[in-house]
């Protein structure tokens, strides 16, 4: 397949991602949170999806007040991209990460005295103020102060005054489960502890807790900014929760790269896990484990589409191949292969790989590897 741009021969295999249909969802996302402004979630690369070309997209639709990543690294990439907004590392800043986050204007996060005393010395150093969000563990039970630790930063604070508490966060651990309690037993302690930083005088210009769920279906948590991630590409984090108006911005592609007609009793793949039962034909495609397909998908169902039908797996999938059955399918060498998408009312989605792999759509998308091609359209 040819590069319009470049004239290089690229591989068939191609996950494209639509940026109009993206923001569309956010300016959805954001109408449905009542205006709030949004941190968008770009950490781990958009999920693997490409962190520069979206966050560009966002920045120019001026749809983010600030961009959310996890590790220092991302951020000093979107600066070098171009990216203006304000950055904000959610994630762990190890002491020796601080001085050199400020120096390219990413907004820390500290969520222990250790972090909270490295940010201190930084600003000591540079003679300079430097907004920081204080992580808050509100029963989630991963980084941040838990509400009994809070006095101790408290008092600290009071020593540091080259440092703003410009934000205070937290994350909701299940508010894509509409039946469990949890996000209501956090959102009060979350509650008691920005109430507690106000009596004692920090009072924090930005309060988010609302993740994707907790921003379409949690109404009480969008305090004044919300963290949109997988809900900006069309899906939710349960399956049971309804996207309303969200629309799909991933379609997964590939092609037939060779037909083989074989006989009764052949043998498909490694270890002979499969054998044709008759006379079989069978297509070859150019996407294995490598590329980020689940080797158990052969095992537990899965199917592509191929002229809006659905071809199963046969066949243990290797690094590079793998083989589905045609039966009562027409196809040529060379016809496309939907891995993600929606071909005559016949749809299959990332959820549709991550139930059969026992797992999230997160992790199958964050594992799409750097060998499928990405493109991007409006």
């Amino acid at each position: 397949m040819k590069n319009k741009t470049s004239g290089l021969i690229l591989r068939p295999t191609v996950l494209t991602v639509d940026l109009k249909a993206l923001i569309e969802n956010l300016k959805y996302i954001k109408k449905k949170a009542g205006g709030r402004d949004i941190i968008a979630i770009v950490k781990a690369g958009c999920y693997g999806l490409g962190a520069i070309p979206i966050s560009k997209e966002i920045s120019k639709n001026k749809l983010a007040r600030f961009f959310g990543i996890a590790t220092l690294y991302e951020g000093e990439i979107l600066r070098e991209k171009g990216i203006k907004e304000d950055i904000l590392v959610l994630g762990a800043l190890t002491p020796s990460e601080m001085m050199r986050a400020v120096s390219f204007k990413i907004t820390p996060s500290v969520y222990n005295l250790r972090s909270f005393f490295a940010l201190k010395e930084t600003s000591e150093k540079l003679s300079k103020r430097i907004p920081f969000h204080l992580k808050l563990d509100c029963g989630m039970g991963r980084l941040g102060f838990r509400k009994e630790e809070l006095p101790s930063f408290i008092k600290e604070m009071k020593t540091a005054r080259l440092l703003e508490v410009e934000g205070v966060f937290s994350n909701l651990a299940s508010a894509d489960d509409l039946k469990s309690s949890q996000t209501d037993s956090q959102l009060n302690v979350f509650n008691e502890m920005v109430d507690l930083l106000s009596r004692n005088g920090i009072k924090p210009q930005f309060i988010h807790l609302a993740n994707s769920a907790g921003a379409l279906f949690h109404p009480e948590t969008r305090c004044t900014l919300i963290r949109p991630g997988i809900s900006m590409y069309g899906m939710l984090p349960s399956r049971e929760l309804n996207s309303g108006k969200l629309k799909q911005v991933l379609r997964f592609e590939t092609e037939i790269i060779q037909l083989k007609e074989v006989p009764k009793a052949t043998p498909i793949g490694y270890g002979a896990k499969y054998t044709t039962k008759q006379k079989e034909k069978i297509a070859i495609l150019p996407i294995g484990y490598a590329d980020g397909l689940p080797r158990i998908l052969s095992e537990k169902g899965g199917f592509v589409l191929i002229n809006g039908k659905k071809a199963p797996f046969v066949g243990r999938i290797s690094m590079d191949l793998c083989a589905v059955s045609l039966k009562g399918i027409e196809a040529l060498e060379g016809d496309r292969v939907i891995l993600w998408g929606k071909e005559k009312g016949v749809e299959i989605t990332p959820w549709d790989w991550a139930q059969l792999s026992e797992t999230i759509p997160y992790e199958i998308i964050s594992k799409i590897s750097h060998r499928v091609r990405r493109d991007y359209v409006k």
